[in-house]
């Protein structure tokens, strides 16, 4: 269960506003490089007032959201590689080479095949949410207590059964840890991605703000990024929480019996 408000980091958060204003306004560092709290507030309202930074994040969260739409076929891929050694064994090598790869890296020769656009950012995003979601959900599905599966055999309940009744609220647990994963790792490709060959998103528009020099816009851009981040990890603990809020009572409950 998730307490109330956390008080201390709420102070924490305005001490360091606190701070950071006190020491733009005596000029404790350059203040062309450091402007005011206040003055990136402003920028944030304006960009935001004039729909610049809405248009621009809109634009990155639909890339992610479709590279994450993509990366979701690795669930059922991590229940058959959960289920079946031979599956793992079969794909093992492979996954095991690529998720070592830099996932904004895959970027690039992404462009030289799909062009610039969209294409190259969603599929940027689909490679770097790919192996969390699967690895997590292959790890949820092992961790299945023998006891589930021992009575759904005795049962003989059906295969279907099994699969949305057993496995996969059992292996829930494993998805939403892959997906904890994998949501702020694809946000933060898919502004690479921009940045590298974009033509619009928030991370075009923060690289051509630091290009231009205009700090102000810049801070209050990573500041937009930066409540958008924090959204989204609130957003799925939300869902996490509720989807799972049998977990907890059930693993009281449960006890040695499941291992």
């Amino acid at each position: 269960m998730r307490r109330g408000p956390d008080w201390q980091g709420l102070v924490f958060c305005l001490c360091v506003a606190l701070a950071w204003e006190v020491a733009a306004r005596q000029e404790l560092l350059p203040p062309r490089l450091f402007p005011a709290l206040t003055s990136v507030l402003a920028q944030l309202a304006e960009g935001t007032a004039s729909g610049a930074f809405p248009r621009a994040l809109a634009k990155t969260l639909a890339c992610m959201g479709a590279g994450l739409l993509a990366a979701a076929c690795m669930i059922p891929l991590g229940i058959w590689a959960g289920r079946s050694e031979q599956v793992w064994r079969t794909i093992g090598p492979s996954v095991e080479f690529l998720r070592s790869l830099p996932p904004a890296l895959m970027a690039l020769p992404a462009m030289l095949l799909l062009g610039i656009g969209d294409a190259p950012k969603i599929f940027a995003v689909f490679f770097a949410a790919s192996f969390p979601i699967l690895l997590c959900t292959m790890d949820g599905v092992r961790a299945i207590p023998p006891l589930f599966l021992d009575t759904a055999r005795t049962l003989q309940v059906k295969p279907s059964v099994l699969l949305f009744e057993v496995i996969l609220p059992a292996a829930a647990p494993g998805v939403f840890s892959g997906l904890k994963t994998a949501l702020p790792m694809a946000f933060i490709v898919a502004m690479v991605s921009e940045m590298i060959g974009g033509a619009d998103g928030i991370g075009h528009l923060l690289l051509r703000s630091q290009r231009s020099f205009d700090i102000p816009q810049m801070y209050a851009i990573i500041l937009v990024v930066a409540l958008t981040g924090g959204g989204i990890a609130q957003g799925l603990y939300l869902i996490e929480s509720f989807s799972l809020r049998w977990y907890s009572g059930w693993k009281r409950v449960c006890g040695q019996r499941c291992d």
